[in-house]
């Protein structure tokens, strides 16, 4: 065929067939070849040049009988002619391949090896022909023309249309909500053009724009009014269930509600084509929901910040509601194809397509060039590289667990979408009136309707089918290496402050796998584009302060093997699940893990109940958390906020300021199986909530101006357990919330100066002798802490504080370790956890002030064993903080054991010298008694 050759087919597809897969006409396609057929409700060419298939298109009429031509010409293009007109030419660049295995050519379908015949058409044929030369245009025509000449199409006939408005039932104000729109044949007729109008209340809701349109440019949409949207398609309407998107769907029309608008409201068809019976869907019932009223920062939760913008005759109320929540957002950056390819000891290898071998080859881990996402993942993040993904290791089957919180293999068989079925339909609890396995997006927004999500996919299967189009999802298929942008766009918008949840897939690097195969050079070297792809996500995070209420988690669907995935083997299955945030335990190697877990993930850091359809979706790894009174470890440069107890008291500081002025807190205190009987604070500082519940103080505290020390004195009756602070979130007047450090030590605590003792609470009480108090008052003698009770004698206490070293507690009480704290720390290790006897469940205790001069902060006794106001101090009674800069210019926190005051070295000098004693008098009294 040097001299190029022709293919012809006269043909016609019935109006019931399923256009919208591959199917032939005249073909012979194997491995290369030729052919006429059907692909995505478009006449293909399809030819071959040994590199891949060539394709030119054009719509199919469906119904009409069409006259197709196919052209290789001499110039090396593929041409193709509808009718006797050019459609598309597209060069080629090989020669024409043959298809391998098969010498059969097949009218109404395709050739396969061993004379069978597959991907069938469902119609008619009058004549097909091959050419071993060049057709030109005239030619063609003329060949139009003279097939069309003995057939007339049939006289037009009305059709019967039945249409559908999916969407969410219920969003919150300010919001992107997603409108499908679809229609399906009921009556099979010619259908011409359909044009219909959706209609709206433009005072709730208004138009942005639409995509995803059935057969591309066939469909369009128009807004002719405020209101209202022209919908006008001349594609052919299939009769399939609207389940079937792919068949049904005109468009998918993004819609806004309206700020500080809420209520019920309704969008609906009306009918604008005369010649076609619609039969028009019913409307569809919207409720908006307003932000919640205290919510005053507009993050979608009610916190310490909407407390700290509050006006004075706000905040109780507020505070009474008040949640403390590390993490406002989660975001999740899933690599399609991505593999188990960040571990820094080791990574798959292929030489071409070959099968991928593990390798700790210094020589060939160098072809990972990704230093950054190195970093990121090995040292910011804590990172599982024995994770797994769901079997079998394919796109569909990974993206349903993940997003629906349940092992793929674990569902109905109505339920296992593959990637060929979520292309074509909805995920099966489409229609439904109990919806059995609703995704994660439906879970956050029925335990929060007030806050919005997002979704990115360069694979449309994700935001088309496996995230339900009735979920209350921005949705939006991304171009290829595009997904991470639209996600940085996102963080930078204010939708992204009152939104839960970020999903997003970039498919890249899938596609290179297919193409070129799996972990070879060009793998590792078209990688090497991700580290400023995730860098510009994370540098969006920093930049708009995100960074501080944000988790961030990174995983694969599989990997692969060759130009395929798919087999229960390492290299498709092994992949990485990493995650970054300020609770998470930065560095730390976690172990286990599958892509079934994401969603468990996702509501354990939003504190979102888990669902009982949930199965195997687990926080595979809890170490990866710290618990906010481990935070200290590491080194974040934000404020403390520091307790200090002693037997029957304990005083609240803010120590570590800032330069932004703090002006509430909210904290939970672990009572130990105490109970409060009074608590006091600083001038200027207010007690705005004060509940016990469950053993825990949760105590709300307002500021009139930000402390410089203590600022609360709290009062407990006698109990064995030790007093923590165990979770506090702090906010600036701006409203930004803070997530503090916390450290609690044993110490003595003094009274809050300027203020008198509330009833119940004996005079003096913690205070030096002379403040009206006696030396040993309320004490037996001999009664308190033997020596080496974690705690040296003399330790944490000045020369003529009038306190013995033993002074205020029974051997060993209320000395157990607690977070924060190393076992030895001035305490008995092995003790640990709450006790929560003598406290009943939802005790309420008003709250006790004491209004300061002009509302300044009233002056605060520090003692040897508290923090000087305005220090850095981490808590410990033996250390002293300075501060330096880490490699990113942050200030971190650095700690000594040596004394560096004067004052720390005469208390070192007591304790050791007191020990010394102890000792001494325990080897003569030993001695003594073997004498004896």
């Amino acid at each position: 065929m040097q001299h190029g050759m022709a293919i012809e087919a006269y043909f016609k597809y019935d109006p019931s067939a399923n256009v919208t897969g591959e199917t032939e006409v005249f073909s012979s396609q194997q491995g290369g070849g030729l052919g006429l057929g059907v692909q995505n409700g478009k006449v293909t060419f399809f030819a071959h040049d040994g590199h891949g298939y060539k394709q030119p298109s054009a719509e199919l009429p469906v119904g009409k009988w069409v006259h197709a031509v196919g052209v290789i010409d001499k110039n090396k293009t593929a041409s193709l002619y509808i009718n006797g007109k050019l459609a598309q030419s597209l060069q080629m660049p090989g020669d024409l391949k043959l298809a391998q295995g098969t010498k059969d050519f097949v009218l109404g379908g395709d050739a396969a090896p061993g004379t069978h015949v597959q991907s069938q058409m469902k119609g008619s044929i009058k004549s097909a022909r091959l050419y071993d030369h060049v057709l030109t245009g005239d030619q063609i025509a003329q060949l139009s023309n003279a097939a069309q000449a003995g057939f007339h199409q049939a006289p037009a006939k009305d059709q019967t249309v039945s249409t559908m408005l999916v969407g969410p039932k219920t969003i919150t104000n300010d919001a992107t909500y997603g409108l499908n729109v679809h229609a399906r044949q009921l009556k099979v007729g010619d259908q011409g053009t359909l044009t219909m109008d959706v209609v709206f209340d433009p005072g709730k809701l208004y138009y942005v724009d639409y995509d995803r349109t059935l057969k591309g440019n066939q469909t369009k949409v128009e807004q002719v009014a405020n209101g209202r949207l022209r919908i006008t398609t001349t594609a052919a309407l299939s009769p399939a269930e609207f389940r079937k998107y792919a068949q049904t769907r005109l468009a998918h029309i993004n819609l806004h509600t309206k700020k500080n608008v809420a209520g019920n409201t309704s969008i609906k068809f009306e009918q604008v084509t005369k010649d076609t019976h619609v039969q028009l869907g019913e409307a569809l019932n919207l409720t908006i929901q307003p932000q919640f009223a205290f919510d005053l920062n507009g993050d979608g939760i009610v916190g310490a910040g909407d407390v700290a913008l509050a006006a004075g005759s706000q905040k109780a109320a507020i505070a009474k509601n008040a949640e403390i929540k590390p993490y406002k957002h989660v975001i999740v950056l899933t690599t399609d194809g991505g593999g188990n390819s960040w571990d820094p000891n080791g990574m798959y290898y292929a030489k071409g397509a070959g099968t991928p071998m593990w390798t700790t080859n210094p020589d060939i881990l160098k072809k990972r060039r990704n230093t950054y996402t190195m970093d990121l993942f090995n040292n910011k993040f804590a990172m599982s590289t024995s994770a797994q993904s769901v079997n079998p290791a394919i796109s569909a089957q990974n993206y349903i667990s993940m997003l629906h919180g349940r092992p793929w293999g674990t569902l109905p068989i109505e339920y296992q979408g593959t990637n060929g079925s979520m292309g074509q339909e909805y995920f099966a609890d489409f229609g439904k009136q109990r919806q059995l396995y609703p995704s994660v997006f439906k879970l956050l927004q029925k335990h929060n309707p007030t806050q919005k999500a997002a979704a990115f996919s360069e694979w449309g299967q994700i935001v088309n089918a496996i995230v339900e189009p009735d979920a209350a999802v921005k949705t939006k298929q991304s171009a290829s290496l595009k997904s991470f942008d639209d996600v940085a766009d996102y963080i930078g918008r204010d939708d992204f402050k009152r939104t839960s949840m970020v999903y997003m897939q970039s498919d890249f690097m899938d596609g290179q796998g297919h193409s070129y195969g799996f972990y070879n050079d060009n793998y590792w070297n078209q990688y090497y584009r991700y580290d400023g792809l995730f860098k510009k996500v994370m540098d969006k995070l920093e930049a708009t302060g995100h960074i501080h209420d944000t988790l961030v988690i990174a995983n694969a669907d599989h990997g692969g093997a060759g130009h395929n995935h798919g087999p229960n083997d390492a290299p498709d299955r092994d992949i990485f699940i990493a995650m970054g945030g300020e609770t998470i335990d930065s560095g730390r190697r976690l172990k286990g893990g599958s892509n079934a877990d994401i969603t468990a993930l996702v509501l354990n850091a939003l504190q979102v109940p888990r669902a009982p359809h949930m199965f195997n979706s687990n926080v595979f790894d809890p170490s990866a958390f710290l618990k906010q009174t481990d935070l200290t470890k590491k080194n974040r440069d934000v404020e403390t906020i520091q307790l200090t107890r002693s037997k029957s008291a304990a005083q609240l500081a803010l120590t570590n300021l800032k330069k932004r002025q703090v002006n509430t807190a909210d904290m939970r205190i672990d009572l130990g199986g105490r109970q409060v009987k009074s608590i006091k604070t600083a001038a200027g500082v207010s007690v705005v909530r004060q509940t016990v519940e469950n053993g825990a103080l949760k105590l709300t505290v307002s500021f009139d101006k930000q402390p410089t020390g203590e600022f609360a004195t709290l009062q407990f009756t006698d109990g064995k357990g030790d007093v923590a602070v165990k979770e506090a979130m702090a906010a600036t007047t701006d409203g930004t919330e803070v997530l503090v450090d916390l450290t609690n030590q044993n110490g003595k605590v003094t009274d809050q100066d300027g203020q008198k003792p509330e009833p119940g609470v004996k005079p003096g009480d913690g205070q030096k002798p002379g403040d009206g108090q006696k030396p040993g008052d309320g004490q037996k003698p001999g009664e308190g802490q033997k020596p080496d009770d974690g705690q040296q004698p003399g330790e944490g206490q000045q020369p003529g504080d009038g306190q013995k070293p033993n002074d205020g507690q029974k051997p060993g009480e209320g000395q157990q370790p607690d977070d924060g704290q190393k076992p030895g720390d001035g305490q008995k290790p092995g003790k640990g956890g709450s006790q929560e006897t003598g406290v009943k469940p939802g005790d309420d205790q008003k709250s006790t002030q004491t209004n300061g001069g002009n509302g300044g902060q009233g002056a605060s006794t520090t003692t040897s064993t508290t923090t000087p106001a305005g220090s850095n101090a981490t808590g410990n009674n033996d250390s002293t903080t300075s501060t330096a800069r880490d490699g990113r210019g942050h200030q971190t926190k650095q700690t000594g054991w040596l004394p560096q005051t004067g004052e720390q070295v005469q208390q070192w000098l007591a304790a050791v010298g007191g020990l010394l004693l102890a000792v001494t008098s325990g080897i003569i009294f030993w001695r003594r008694k073997k004498r004896v």
